[in-house]
C-alpha cells in the first residue's frame, strides 16, 4: 500500500464514520503498533472521573 492509498482508504473512512472514528481509529493503530514493538505508553484517560490518572500500554 502507497502513502497515496492510505490517505484515499482514511478520506473514504471518514466519509462513511466520521472524523471521531478516524481519529480513534489511527490512534488504536498507533498503539497496537508500540505494543508490537515493546514500547510502554503512558496516556492520560479524560474519561476517568479521577483527573490526572495516568495508564500505561504495555
Amino acid at each position: 500500500m502507497t502513502a497515496a492509498d492510505l490517505i484515499k482508504a482514511c478520506k473514504a473512512f471518514e466519509e462513511e464514520h466520521g472524523v471521531n472514528e478516524l481519529l480513534i481509529l489511527l490512534n488504536d493503530t498507533i498503539l497496537a503498533r508500540a505494543q508490537a514493538a515493546g514500547m510502554n505508553i503512558e496516556y492520560e484517560d479524560d474519561g476517568d472521573d479521577e483527573p490526572g490518572a495516568y495508564h500505561t500500554v504495555q
